[in-house]
């Protein structure tokens, strides 16, 4: 809400642009509208609240689910939707973008029986993607395993699995629910997020007796997310003992492809010429219906992948670093050294390939910064 009406944003793979403005009057309160829709009382809109809608396009015969948030401003409630397909575009492994390796690996986790996996990253990386498009996998294996999750909220409904959504207000935390949730017959569990001492404790726990537990935490790299766990009061033996990987991501965009065509083409003209054509290309970059004059259209997930047992010589030696009690700085050389590759190393290769560019890579990821040399033993 703004002075006179709102201004409607749109965040669009990942990027925030301005849609327009709403004048206040004859058209009605926005927000108010998609509260009704959502089932909010319009008369809280002083409280933060939030609600789930369906919005359905017959003529396409598609769904989408819609989580509406409501927060309370000098202007009056600001609403923000969040669209998710209820099919569950891109819930597989194999549209998620990654190497073939690294989905090979993916699967490999999915086929075990127990331990800890966790995602790490921003918000808005795709790391409740990652962790459905595993479940996917679970679920359409026999035999039959059972699988439960414990979302803040539910965000998408999936078929054959048993899904829970929290509800403080009844006294379901993350804790509660895990404690009671091993107790279930259940043998796979997703917590959406891991937030505090008693849910990484109870994690961890659930992961060293017999549970495969898929679960999220925010952290920059592997090395921080090792370190975050023993902050939350995780001893480093049973970090080690119970992890089975991490997965750290984020999600680029990719070079719109018929802008890159327009490009080229242009690149091919005499040098003669050459500048004209740029021209000519920049204006069709800007009027493009795919991108609407972006220049991207599209994610794609990049990750690494640590695994924390003997077929991983970066694990065995992250393990080896953090029951030392070493510093971040110096599990993130020793992990350089026995090969591993960040974020920045495999972007870099999908720069190369022309799938996106080094200003997207610097959006996403930032400034490189360059591991500090270790001292001699």
């Amino acid at each position: 809400p703004r002075t006179g009406g709102w201004e409607v944003l749109y965040r669009i793979d990942g990027v925030l642009s301005v849609g327009g403005f709403l004048a206040g009057g004859g058209s009605g309160d926005p927000v108010a509208r998609l509260m009704v829709l959502a089932g909010l009382p319009t008369y809280r809109s002083g409280t933060p609240m939030e609600g789930r809608l369906v919005w359905g396009a017959e003529m396409q015969a598609e769904r989408f689910s819609m989580r509406l948030g409501v927060f309370p401003t000098v202007h009056g409630p600001r609403g923000v939707v969040r669209i998710l397909r209820l099919e569950g575009l891109h819930q597989k492994i194999s549209l998620l973008g990654l190497k073939k390796n690294q989905q090979m690996t993916l699967t490999a986790l999915c086929e075990q029986t127990s331990g800890l996996v966790l995602l790490s990253g921003p918000a808005g990386s795709g790391k409740t993607t990652t962790m459905y498009a595993l479940l996917r996998e679970i679920a359409a294996k026999r035999p039959r395993r059972s699988v439960m999750t414990i979302e803040d909220p539910v965000e998408t409904v999936v078929e054959s699995i048993s899904q829970s959504e929290l509800d403080p207000v009844t006294g379901l935390t993350l804790g509660s629910a895990l404690r009671s949730a091993v107790r279930q017959d259940s043998e796979v569990l997703l917590l959406s997020e891991i937030r505090d001492p008693e849910t990484a404790e109870a994690a961890v726990q659930a992961s060293l007796t017999g549970h495969l537990i898929f679960s999220s935490l925010h952290s920059t790299d592997v090395a921080s997310t090792l370190r975050r766990l023993t902050q939350l009061g995780v001893p480093h033996h049973l970090v080690r003992s119970g992890l089975r990987a991490v997965i750290n991501q984020r999600l680029l965009r990719k070079i719109c492809k018929t802008c890159q065509e327009g490009n080229a083409n242009a690149a091919h003209m005499d040098a003669e010429v050459a500048g004209e054509a740029q021209v000519a290309a920049n204006d069709a970059n800007a009027s493009c219906r795919v991108c609407a004059g972006t220049g991207y259209h599209g994610r794609f997930a990049i990750a690494e992948i640590v695994r924390f047992d003997t077929s991983d010589p970066v694990g065995e030696a992250l393990g080896d670093t953090l029951q030392a009690g070493d510093s971040i700085q110096t599990m993130r050389a020793v992990a350089r050294e026995q090969g591993a590759l960040d974020l920045h190393d495999i972007a870099a290769s999908y720069v190369e390939r022309g799938v996106t560019d080094t200003a997207e890579v610097y959006r996403v990821l930032g400034k490189r910064e360059i591991p500090p040399a270790r001292e001699s033993q």
